[in-house]
């Protein structure tokens, strides 16, 4: 393996280990190499950049939040399956993990979205307004994500956990690759980029008012 190949690994697992504690029999390993992150965060990450691929399928015109019951379906999983780890009432596996976190992650990236319209600064960068609702109104009936969306998400879901596994048993290197990078990706856009986002729209918010 190159020395530039190993030196980008590293940089990978640091990245990773700033939001996962990268147990090694709870981490997927593709190519002989670990990935950045455990099943589960795997899951969760990949599952926002899913999410997030749903966005074309929202209704421009409602203002209720995405679909609650789908929501909640797809949410639950990883809660119950963490909850009972916890409490030792069961021991998890990655299988378990990879696909709870796929759900949550497809899940709560709409949702997100959804709220960003309580961000002040979000209507004045145009990439952002373009995929914002214009309003949120969370006592609407008419979702600005319906249920077949998410159930949509949901599929997708299913099809990139057995792709994952398929990856993982092949063991070949370049796989590594094509999952760390978007993962190590969506890691930095949902530590770094979106708080920053925040925090600055927060300073605006503030100066406006103070000034």
């Amino acid at each position: 393996m190159p020395l530039s190949g190993e030196k980008l690994i590293e940089i990978f697992n640091w990245i990773g280990s700033l939001v996962c504690h990268q147990i090694q029999d709870r981490t997927l390993q593709i190519g002989g190499v670990y990935l950045p992150i455990c099943a589960r965060d795997t899951g969760i990450y990949l599952g926002f950049l899913i999410g997030y691929s749903l966005l074309p399928l929202r209704n421009k015109r409602a203002h209720g939040p995405p679909n609650l019951y789908v929501t909640l379906a797809m949410i639950l999983p990883l809660i119950g399956d963490v909850a009972t780890q916890i409490s030792g009432l069961r021991v998890s596996t990655n299988n378990i993990r990879l696909v709870s976190g796929l759900l949550f992650g497809t899940a709560l990236s709409p949702f997100l979205i959804y709220l960003l319209p309580i961000v002040p600064l979000s209507y004045k960068i145009p990439i952002i307004r373009s995929l914002i609702p214009e309003k949120v109104e969370v006592d609407s009936k008419i979702s600005w994500m319906d249920g077949k969306a998410l159930v949509f998400g949901l599929i997708l879901d299913v099809a990139f956990f057995i792709i994952i596994r398929l990856i993982e048993r092949s063991g070949n290197f370049i796989f590594y690759w094509m999952l760390s990078i978007p993962i190590v990706s969506s890691i930095i856009l949902h530590i770094f980029i979106l708080p920053i986002f925040l925090v600055m729209s927060l300073v605006s918010f503030l100066f406006k008012k103070w000034f």
